[in-house]
């Protein structure tokens, strides 16, 4: 079956191509009973507008392209859900790409979302001074930064207050009586030194703190368990480990019970971000929570009243994170 234009569906209705597309893009422009009309027709067809057609012509696409780090990381899984939340139900797809933490790839991405004149884009980018920043701010595309503070105080951010979760995280180890504290973090970015140096800053000086680092998955968080046992006798010093990462959290938290290291009496664990997946640990995770899916929905916000001209100024808005008390500590 020949797919139908614009023009086929406009024919039918009896209105103009102009009319199906204030349908498409401003329906509050048309009169509901045309609307109806219109829409009738366009199902009858099963028609799908073509977005590239409506950009060229100056009108909205209706997507908005989202980057974040990666598809697997359950902390950007569930932003992805916060996203969907705001922009589904005003007609908005989310196109969701991945830059795997490469800046290259992230450029790359962003080129290729500013070329198919998406409305908007949300990035939660590699690195603080990312190229990718720098093209949406050339391009004039409405953009809001997640999970990263960028150093140009022009762009629109919404972020987790990282410095202050590390602080919630060492003032619950304070509390504690135990013979070594572990940080472990994962890559270098921002977000994650925030956290070190908010946890530095407040932990008591009779602790001092060991770092490991660029421990990324579940898997790594498992296998750091014997090294943690081999070099800082785990298994016989009383410890307080401070995870960066609720993913890494769970791998170790379910490997020391394989281990048989008895958690809370031997080793007690704070994780970072309360993602669902805390539910596949095998001892109830406690951890700073950050608000996943609300960093999602107010990011899409944002973006929203900034692709809709509502909002003149950034808006630069950190989410407050709380501690959720669990049985790990």
């Amino acid at each position: 079956m020949k797919h139908k234009t614009i023009s086929d569906i406009a024919r039918e209705a009896g209105v103009s191509k102009a009319t199906v597309s204030r349908v498409l893009t401003h329906p509050e422009l048309v009169k509901p009973a045309t609307q109806e009309r219109v829409k009738r027709v366009m199902e009858k067809h099963e028609y799908v507008p073509n977005h590239i057609a409506q950009s060229l012509a100056g009108n909205p696409t209706k997507m908005i392209g989202v980057v974040i780090d990666e598809l697997s990381n359950f902390f950007f899984i569930e932003v992805a859900e916060g996203i969907s939340n705001i922009l589904s139900p005003l007609g908005y797809s989310m196109l969701l790409v991945s830059s795997r933490w490469i800046e290259e790839e992230e450029t790359r991405l962003v080129k290729s979302l500013i070329s198919s004149q998406v409305d908007g884009v949300l990035l939660a980018p590699v690195a603080k001074e990312s190229k990718a920043l720098h093209l949406l701010k050339a391009s004039q595309t409405p953009c809001v930064i997640i999970n990263q503070i960028p150093s140009d105080a022009s762009l629109s951010f919404v972020a987790g207050d990282d410095l202050e979760g590390g602080k919630i995280a060492a003032a619950l180890v304070n509390e504690q009586e135990a013979e070594q504290v572990i940080v472990i973090t994962g890559f270098a970015h921002q977000s994650i030194e925030d956290r070190v140096a908010g946890f530095k800053k407040v932990l008591d000086p009779r602790f001092r703190y060991k770092r490991y680092r660029f421990v990324e998955t579940q898997a790594d968080g498992a296998a750091l368990v014997a090294a943690l046992i081999d070099k800082e006798a785990l298994d016989k010093k009383k410890t307080i480990l401070f995870v960066t990462n609720d993913n890494v959290a769970i791998g170790i938290v379910n490997e020391l019970v394989e281990q048989g290291i008895s958690i809370p009496e031997q080793v007690k664990v704070i994780g970072y971000d309360n993602i669902r997946a805390t539910s596949f640990c095998r001892i109830p995770l406690t951890t700073v929570s950050q608000s996943t899916i609300h960093i999602g929905e107010q990011a899409a916000k944002a973006l929203l009243q900034l692709i809709n001209k509502e909002r003149s100024e950034p808006l630069h808005q950190l989410i407050e994170p709380v501690l959720v008390r669990r049985h790990s500590l």
